[in-house]
């Protein structure tokens, strides 16, 4: 059951219980009126005024109610889906949701017949970095380098969290050349910002492996690949992008 019916649900229950309140008060004043023997018009006239009196105290009542449970259940939902498709500590999409994204872009691609590229991000010396500052600073990082991928990236493309220090990016409507330069351009923007720790200034890098998906490959396969490249920045001396070649078939 989604947000909007869960409203529209309690919002009927809250209007019989703002036509029952109202007739049941109608009805308790008429009684009270007529034992008090007043006049016929003066008693028209009493529970007119009150009548009008108590539907406007509970309409606006009924109104503060239901903007109270619309805004409760609305947060209530948005809460449970960011736990659902988010990663907590970096806001990027966490793996699961990933995974699901690649492969409806893997759909669309095959469908279209346009270029899909993906690639895997590995922060450089990450265990070092949480050996000497903690993991609090640890946690500093991966917001830092999570934000500085999505600020690199177009709006369409797609970053998770894979496990770890490691990110899934996926480049639609991308071939391998135009992914080797968007991942660049993420490479170098993260190399050059400096997160503050204390009075010290800290610079990280990133490796990053890259390849062009080929029509009905397995996504699996497809990761595998990528992440055959990213070892293979890593040999080459880290901080590098570096697009999957077909001749390498294993990391040694």
């Amino acid at each position: 059951m989604n947000p909007k019916s869960i409203s529209l649900n309690l919002s009927k229950n809250v209007n019989k219980f703002f036509a029952i309140n109202t007739l049941m008060a109608i009805g308790a004043l008429m009684l009270i009126l007529f034992m008090t023997g007043h006049e016929q018009k003066e008693l028209i006239i009493a529970i007119s005024l009150i009548s009008l009196g108590i539907i406007a105290t509970n309409f606006f009542i009924t109104k503060v109610i239901k903007q109270k449970m619309d805004k409760l259940i609305r947060q209530s939902f948005e809460k449970v889906e960011s736990q659902l498709y988010f990663d907590e500590l970096t806001s990027v999409y966490n793996r699961t949701t990933g995974m699901s994204r690649l492969m409806e872009e893997m759909t669309r691609s095959k469908r279209t017949g346009k270029p899909l590229s993906i690639a895997i991000l590995d922060i450089d010396n990450f265990k070092k970095i949480n050996d000497k500052y903690g993991h609090l600073v640890g946690d500093k990082v991966l917001n830092h380098v999570a934000t500085n991928i999505k600020n690199s990236l177009r709006g369409c493309d797609v970053v998770a969290r894979y496990g770890g220090e490691e990110f899934l990016i996926i480049l639609a409507e991308t071939d391998e050349i135009h992914a080797i330069a968007a991942l660049e351009r993420v490479r170098n923007q993260i190399a050059k910002k400096a997160i503050k720790v204390g009075n010290e200034r800290l610079y990280v890098t990133v490796s990053i492996g890259v390849t062009e998906i080929e029509p009905d490959e397995d996504p699996i396969a497809s990761i595998e690949k990528a992440d055959l490249a990213l070892y293979q920045a890593k040999r080459n001396g880290k901080n590098k992008v570096e697009l999957f070649l077909k001749y390498t078939k294993n990391r040694n």
